[in-house]
């Protein structure tokens, strides 16, 4: 059994992790902890976890020391703090902030604006997008997995399987998030509260997913930008990405077969039929990512393609892409324990 730790397990994506891992068949979660809950049973404050009888600790490396692997569900710039500690106790670390995304430190403390607690482990990290190509088996020797953010994840899974062939250009995402996405303990002056029927733009132009989006499509190619805008809708989880792109292409059957044939070893990610529109609901509560591709035709050098996806944002986006990597870490089918 893998002995499983998680940081900051009372948040949204904490308790995803929970609820995925309690009936994960080779898991035992041995530490539980949160700062706001701490020394409170964990069936008193999920109400989605009312079976499972253990109480909140401390986030410390001492409550963490017998665990396998740390899951880190915590704002940006906690696990830095702490990942040296337990990579030194030989305890492997998923990073589902911000922490361990970037190869380029500098880009990071610009974007996060604070100094990096522990630069010396970033280039032994690794991005945890499994569907790149060779990723998993980097993902499989890696002691520090970055897990991806919940729009480059939409985003990159739309956009790779063609990046190396666009010529250079600007490429818009627009791209919309459930209320979850903005965390348990959103700030409610600046966004709009939750359950509230509404839908706003936010972060434009300056939203910290922009560097980790073009850091991956420009290690294939460098000629590419990006316009990312993301949105906040009241409906509680999901991603749905629209992305406008130029391209060379003359034939939809030639682009979805590039696309078929890039996934066709990945588990979670589906190609649909080009008559159809992917919505949230399909993949709501599961790590799929479906995607869709339109082709508008000659459009006298303009946007000519069209590529919708969406994903579950605290699954995909989050802890299932974190469950997906600890199964590739400890040699299981990624498969296991997620649909």
């Amino acid at each position: 059994m893998i002995s499983v730790g998680i940081v900051g397990a009372s948040g949204y994506t904490g308790e995803e992790l929970i609820k995925s891992l309690s009936s994960h068949p080779d898991v035992q979660l041995t530490s539980l902890t949160s700062n706001t809950y701490e020394g409170k049973n964990v069936k008193d404050v999920l109400s989605n976890n009312t079976e499972l009888d253990c109480i909140f600790k401390k986030p410390s490396v001492e409550n963490l020391s017998g665990c396998d692997v740390v899951f880190f569900a915590t704002p940006n710039g906690v696990a830095m703090k702490m990942t040296q500690a337990l990579v030194d106790r030989n305890i492997r670390v998923i990073d589902i902030s911000a922490d361990y995304r970037f190869q380029d430190v500098s880009t990071w403390e610009h974007w996060y604006g604070q100094k990096h607690a522990s630069p010396s482990l970033v280039s032994q990290s690794v991005y945890g997008l499994p569907e790149l190509p060779g990723q998993k088996e980097k993902i499989a020797k890696a002691k520090i997995v970055g897990n991806p953010g919940c729009y480059p994840t939409a985003a990159l899974l739309s956009l790779m399987p063609i990046c190396e062939k666009l010529p250079s250009q600007q490429i818009i995402i627009d791209a919309k998030s459930g209320i979850s996405g903005a965390g348990r303990n959103l700030d409610s002056e600046k966004l709009f509260p939750e359950g509230r029927d509404n839908f706003q733009a936010y972060a434009v132009r300056n939203h910290r997913h922009y560097p980790e989006i073009l850091s991956i499509l420009n290690s294939e190619n460098s000629s590419l930008d990006v316009l990312f805008v993301p949105h906040l809708s009241s409906m509680i989880r999901g991603i749905y990405s629209s992305i406008y792109l130029k391209t060379n292409f003359t034939n939809l059957d030639e682009v979805k077969k590039i696309y078929i044939d890039y996934y066709k070893d990945s588990s979670f990610v589906d190609i649909i039929n080009d008559d159809l529109f992917p919505k949230i609901s399909d993949v709501a509560n599961t790590n799929r990512c479906k995607i869709s591709v339109k082709f508008l035709g000659d459009s006298n050098g303009e946007f000519n393609l069209i590529v919708f996806a969406v994903i579950d944002n605290l699954v995909k986006g989050a802890s299932g892409q974190a469950i997906q990597n600890m199964n590739l870490m400890f040699g299981l089918d990624e498969k296991t324990g997620l649909i």
